[in-house]
């Protein structure tokens, strides 16, 4: 057990070498690949027209696992209010669901579902980076330490 420990704080390290704008595309593309695995298996189980179900759910699920990835391996936070800083992350990603469940009412006239997902997702990735660094993950928050 000591031995992964110690080749996880070596593989850590070397993750931080990049900068932050790097990490967030590939820890943001991974969350992405799960919300997205989510949403199509949602949308499959409950028969394929539900799209906006399948994407509520999908987002339940996956902000948790993207709270805690964002939180280590893009943003560093030593923030020790975790309940704050989650409910600021679910305010900032309630803003971009607003936003995909637009997009992605707009984009199923044109587009098959999971197409348009994939378009919706791609337009909002700018805006949840922005919203998660100064808002969310902001070290200027009084609780950060």
């Amino acid at each position: 057990m000591r031995k992964i420990k110690e080749w996880y704080d070596v593989l850590f390290r070397f993750w931080m070498t990049f900068p932050e704008k790097i990490r967030f595309l590939l820890v943001g593309g991974y969350n992405t690949v799960v919300s997205y695995a989510l949403y199509s298996l949602f949308l499959y189980l409950l028969g394929g027209m539900m799209a906006q179900t399948a994407l509520f759910l999908s987002f339940l699920v996956s902000s948790v696992n993207s709270y805690w990835t964002q939180r280590i391996y893009v943003f560093q936070s030593k923030n020790k209010a975790l309940f704050k800083e989650y409910i600021r992350c679910l305010t900032a990603w309630g803003v971009n669901y607003v936003i995909n469940a637009g997009l992605l009412f707009v984009l199923t006239w044109f587009l098959n579902p999971y197409l348009a997902q994939l378009v919706a997702l791609t337009l909002v990735t700018v805006n949840s980076y922005l919203m998660l660094k100064y808002m969310a993950f902001n070290p200027k928050n009084k609780e950060n330490t």
